[in-house]
């Protein structure tokens, strides 16, 4: 500690004591007589060992190192604007993909991700997936295996109007949540406070949290509305705070659990075995997985002696961990590979901008061997090469975060022109980080090389030209693949005609009905419907098509999605038969499926009268096969191989039903009329009516934009890649002026000059196309499997190969074509001359 006081007053006061040091030697020297003062030694390098006992002759070799660096590249424009061109592009693009991500997929970081599982029902032979609130009060006061137990209703349809205004009722989405959910997820409010507690008492007064979007839309992004009372379905709420935007809060409004009665006339969610809520828990340390499930088990089978017709036999909760049940999702999936594609930019871009160093550094060998033969040693002339790299580097990434902020504005723009999308300290934490890497990796190896004693510069810089070739060319492939899977997408009927298409979900189960009245109000409304003289077809079903909600199962190692649909069912969607029969009224016990299900589960074999493997282990067997139809992707947009089931509906599924419509005209001309009638019925309920040709639409765009983006990705690729190469071409070109021109005056031909420049780059470009082609057909083989509106991809497509291997010889020729024509053109007696 003493030695860095020491030190640290030395640094404050090193003016006065450097001049007191001069001053000394001066002294010094003048007492010696003029023949011995030589023998004092020189001022310089006293000075300069001073400096190293006292500890920080490491921050003047640092100064100089950022000195001579910042000449260097001041002087050097056009390299130093190449590099920020390559460099920002590959570090911006990864950054925007970055703080996308972090913004979609996270709410706050999840704290102790380990014990936080997902909750659900499991009973032998069958699976459901979510609880019941009595089961979640019982299981939150009996198990001892959590910490807490939270619990989520979301996807609740209400109507919001201010009260200030007097603004028109608009139809929200509002989510239910027990207090403990927003700590134990990390949420922390955008503005104002979250839900406590004491909100969930019975004579507290009803508050609400907006949703971050919602609130900026509707209310203008006022922080004044936080203790304001708004209407809710009717009923003053008082607004405490603002969601953060994130995956886990995209509900319009946020309220307490216990006040779902209070918003929704009828609900008896707090009261109703047949309600379902999202289940997480915390398990408490030292509690694993398995003992929790065991201990459920064991609570499940008093509670099965207490509810016998509402617990099942053998019934447990079955624990997933948080992170699991997340990154198994397609969302998930396709994030991922979107993070890894826009990192093999960032690697194109190192391996481009490495390649420019490495050329650029050969023409200033003089200058590194001048350096060195006066003395300097090799780890100094690395340090100050990498210190150049660190420079570069830094300004790439302060341009790469401009870059960054400047796309995602303009995103945001599109759908939010309130909000902000100024970098936080974990972005400029990431930046910084991947600015250190990127120097690393484009600065190091040149400098090592570089400084060699025996320099084999040529052979760094192939394995750098190959890398980004390879990069360039495996982005360029997948691009070409993707631009005709989205063609071949485009093509890819759903299998039903959609576009005369709309269902009505009127909420029957969140206001209270049993399953006896929520069938007389389908078939009221249903027989209201089918009335109208445009209507073609009504049917009661459980899922709507391309809804939000799925059921499934999972057979062979594939993943199944189901409905529940009456016999009208096939005539509302038009989609026809191809063996066996329709669903008879009031039929138990049979199935039918699509063609592509028959494939995968019986392959060849007459699927007609096989029973499905209604458990997980193949044991029980599940409904009877009565009928095969048409493939017809109903619960995914796009795919082309819909493995999907459909059950017969019975009358224990109908306070869980909507009521499907097929409409002659325009549906959206339908919408209002449907909403009204619904509400003739009951006035409490608030019916959504999505059109389904809005949805495939919706999906449809979402998937082409992303699309266009992986493609986009093969373009910068390419850009930056022409840039590199041509920029190798024109220091090769500078260094082998003297060579250039004697074979010029020996008789070279152009075609034989050009030739000469590409020789020592061809066996790089064609190793790393070949690596790319190969990779980008991996690549493309990942999208497939995790994408399923990308199944119909072909992988083998010779069009997309000969394709990239077309567009990136027009490249590379248009790369090469300045420095190929400078070249040619160079005057042999001057070359001669040329150092």
């Amino acid at each position: 500690m003493r030695e860095l006081l020491r030190r640290i007053a030395y640094l404050w006061n090193r003016r006065r004591l450097e001049s007191e040091m001069a001053e000394e030697m001066a002294y010094h020297r003048e007492l010696l007589s003029p023949e011995r003062r030589g023998e004092f030694g020189s001022d310089l390098r006293l000075r300069e060992d001073a400096r190293e006992v006292w500890g920080w002759g490491w921050v003047d070799r640092l100064r100089q190192d950022l000195a001579y660096g910042a000449r260097v590249l001041r002087n050097s424009p056009g390299f130093t604007l190449t590099a920020v061109l390559v460099l920002a592009s590959g570090i911006g693009v990864p950054l925007t993909v970055f703080r996308a991500a972090v913004s979609e997929l996270e709410g706050g970081a999840l704290p102790d991700p380990d014990s936080l599982v997902q909750l659900r029902r499991r009973a032998p032979g069958v699976f459901i997936s979510n609880l019941p609130y009595p089961e979640f009060t019982f299981y939150a006061a009996k198990a001892k295996s959590f910490r807490s137990v939270i619990g989520v209703s979301e996807r609740n349809q209400a109507t919001f109007g201010e009260t200030a205004d007097g603004a028109a009722p608009e139809q929200i989405q509002i989510a239910f949540a027990t207090a403990n959910y927003f700590p134990e997820f990390g949420i922390v409010p955008a503005y104002g406070r979250m839900l406590t507690p004491d909100d969930e008492r019975r004579d507290a007064e009803p508050v609400a949290l907006v949703g971050e979007l919602f609130w900026q839309r509707r209310l203008g992004g006022d922080s004044a509305v936080i203790g304001q009372t708004v209407r809710v379905n009717g009923r003053l709420v008082r607004v405490v705070g603002v969601m953060p935007r994130s995956a886990r809060a995209r509900s319009d409004l946020w309220m307490p659990l216990v006040r779902q009665p209070f918003v929704i006339d009828g609900s008896s969610l707090l009261t109703d075995w047949n309600s379902a809520l999202d289940v997480y828990a915390r398990l408490r340390p030292g509690v694993s997985v398995k003992a929790s499930q065991q201990e459920t088990l064991a609570l499940a089978a008093g509670l099965h002696q207490l509810q016998p017709d509402r617990v099942r036999p053998g019934e447990y909760l079955e624990a997933h961990p948080i992170l699991q049940f997340e990154t198994n999702g397609a969302e998930f999936q396709i994030v991922l590979i979107t993070v890894a594609l826009v990192l093999l930019l960032l690697v194109a871009a190192c391996a481009n901008l490495g390649t420019l160093v490495l050329a650029r550094g050969v023409t200033r060998e003089r200058e590194i061997r001048i350096r060195m033969a006066l003395g300097a040693g090799r780890a100094r002339v690395v340090r100050q090469l990498f210190t150049e790299s660190l420079m570069l580097a830094a300004l790439c990434g302060l341009c790469g975060l401009v870059l960054s902020t400047g796309i995602l504005k303009w995103i945001e723009l599109e759908h939010n022109p309130a909000s902000t999308v100024l970098p936080n300290w974990r972005t400029i934490a990431v930046t910084f980080g991947v600015s250190l890497l990127a120097a690393l990796v484009f600065g190091l190896p040149p400098a090592l090389r570089l400084t060699s004693l025996v320099p084999r510069a040529g052979r760094v810089r192939g394995i750098f030209l190959a890398a980004q070739v390879a990069v360039s060319c495996l982005l360029l492939v997948v691009s070409g693949l993707l631009v005709g899977g989205l063609k071949q997408l485009g093509r890819v009927e759903p299998g039903f005609d959609y576009r005369h298409l709309l269902w009505v979900s009127p909420g029957l189960k969140a206001h209270g009905y049993g399953n006896a009245a929520a069938k007389a109000y389908l078939d009221a409304m249903g027989a209201r419907a089918a009335a109208w003289p445009d209507v073609q077809a009504v049917s009661q079903v459980t899922l709507g098509p391309w809804g939000n909600i799925h059921m499934g199962a999972a057979w062979m190692g594939r993943q199944f999605g189901g409905n529940r649909v009456d016999p009208e069912f096939l005539r509302a969607m038009r989609m026809r038969v191809v063996r066996g029969r329709n669903f008879l009224p009031g039929e138990e016990g049979v199935v039918m499926i699509t063609e592509a299900a028959a494939r995968v589960l019986w392959h060849d074999e007459d699927a007609l009268g096989k029973s499905l493997p209604w458990d997980a282990q193949g044991g029980a067997h599940g409904p009877t096969v009565v009928g095969v139809v048409a493939n017809a992707s109903t619960t995914v947009v796009g795919n082309p191989e819909p493995l999907e089931f459909y059950l017969p509906q019975s009358r224990s599924d109908a306070r869980d039903s909507v009521l499907l419509v097929r409409i002659a005209g325009h549906p959206n001309d339908f919408v209002r009329r449907l909403q009204d009638a619904a509400r003739s019925l009951d006035g409490r309920l608030q019916p959504a009516v999505p059109v389904v040709s809005d949805a495939y639409d919706g999906e449809m765009k979402n998937t082409s934009h992303a699309l266009a983006g992986v493609a986009m990705l093969g373009f910068v690729a390419i850009v930056l890649s022409a840039i590199g190469l041509a920029g190798l071409a024109g220091y090769t070109v500078a260094q082998r002026t003297r060579e250039i021109g004697l074979r010029i005056a020996l008789g070279a031909r152009a075609a034989q000059v050009v030739r000469s420049i590409l020789a020592p780059m061809s066996r790089a470009l064609v190793i790393g196309f070949a690596c790319g082609a190969l990779g980008g057909g991996a690549v493309a083989r990942i999208l497939r499997s995790g994408i399923p509106a990308m199944a119909g991809i072909n992988v083998f497509d010779p069009l997309a190969y000969l394709g990239a291997m077309a567009f990136f010889s027009a490249v590379v020729a248009l790369s090469i074509f300045a420095p190929g024509r400078r070249a040619i053109r160079i005057n042999p007696s001057k070359a001669l001359q040329h150092e």
